[in-house]
């Protein structure tokens, strides 16, 4: 009888360690060793922008100088592969990619003429093995601007067709891409400067009135004139575009004025002008110590750093008070060219 009673209390243990290994291991999650998944990121992008900024964006840009280096390698779109737990890529992978022209059936609404022939090289893309979670890679393709015709715009999608490992993520594996279509642009297809960028900033006012640091944001660059920079913040609205500071005084955020920037041929910054005619802003000048420049490395590498000053005046506690702001802002070319 005592080995029939430790015969069901053996019994009972293993049951009851059965139970707790399935309860915590959550339907075998914690030992699914994962998968490889690849997609494209600005579809990504796309596919979640109500829950970003929700401007309705609904297209890619290439963006490239139609009448500047006529065989260059130009960003299309970024991949992005998701390999979180055990499995990773082993060796290479190669992506197999399909350009399709939009024309005639264009659900952009932008595009004027079909692809020429052999203006976009499409090959295989090759992602080296990694260990990382996540891999992003910006695809670049080789176009023969001798082919495109600089009146005109084009688009084609591209599409994921096939993967040499893992899977593809069928709601993200294309991306209808307009080359340098016009929207907020007024120079498309002749401007190295149009293009999306992450931006940030640094204010600081001596009076402690306003201020703000490291505010980060979207920011289109727009080439208003030649040479002559204007921007357009995607995260505040039509008619509050502009230099935005936190007032420290009432709480309020306060557009100081609008900046427009002024290049020399090289790309140096010569002046920073007053484009809202702000009264309280006056005195505008480049700080020395800044690199106030834009540069252009390659297609989807560019940046514009500028570093001025300017005074403002403004009534403190009934005092008339005229100071000194400084001002750094920072502009980098953003891996998700997604802008209309």
């Amino acid at each position: 009888m005592k080995y029939l009673k430790y015969s069901f209390l053996l019994a009972a243990i293993v049951s009851f360690s059965s139970c707790l290994k399935s309860k915590t291991d959550a339907a075998g999650l914690m030992s699914d060793k994962g998968s490889v998944l690849t997609a494209i990121a600005e579809a990504q992008y796309i596919n979640t922008d109500a829950q970003n900024i929700q401007a309705g964006y609904t297209n890619a840009v290439a963006n490239f100088n139609f009448s500047k280096r006529p065989n260059e390698a130009v960003k299309f779109f970024t991949i992005f592969v998701s390999q979180p737990r055990e499995t990773k890529i082993s060796g290479s992978m190669t992506l197999k990619v399909k350009m399709t022209d939009l024309l005639p059936n264009d659900p952009t609404g932008f595009i004027s003429a079909p692809l020429p022939a052999g203006a976009v090289n499409v090959t295989d893309i090759v992602i080296p093995a990694s260990g990382a979670s996540s891999i992003t890679l910006p695809i670049l393709y080789t176009v023969n601007k001798t082919l495109l015709n600089p009146n005109d715009i084009y688009g084609a999608t591209f599409k994921i067709i096939s993967s040499s490992q893992g899977a593809i993520s069928k709601l993200d594996d294309s991306i209808n891409v307009v080359f340098n279509g016009s929207g907020f642009y007024a120079n498309f297809n002749l401007s190295d400067y149009e293009a999306n960028y992450n931006y940030s900033n640094d204010i600081v006012d001596p009076v402690n009135q306003f201020g703000l640091h490291q505010r980060t944001a979207k920011r289109a660059i727009e080439e208003s004139a030649p040479n002559t920079l204007d921007f357009f913040d995607s995260y505040l609205g039509v008619g509050t575009q502009g230099l935005i500071a936190n007032n420290f005084i009432t709480g309020a955020r306060t557009n100081l004025f609008v900046p427009r920037y002024v290049l020399n041929a090289s790309g140096q910054v010569t002046s920073i002008v007053n484009a809202s005619g702000t009264a309280a802003v006056t005195n505008l000048a480049l700080d020395p110590t800044g690199i106030n420049k834009f540069v252009y490395t390659s297609n989807n590498v560019r940046t514009l750093n500028v570093k001025y000053t300017f005074t403002y005046t403004s009534t403190i506690n009934g005092v008339v008070t005229p100071r000194t702001m400084r001002v750094s802002e920072d502009y980098y070319y953003d891996k998700d060219q997604v802008l209309f």
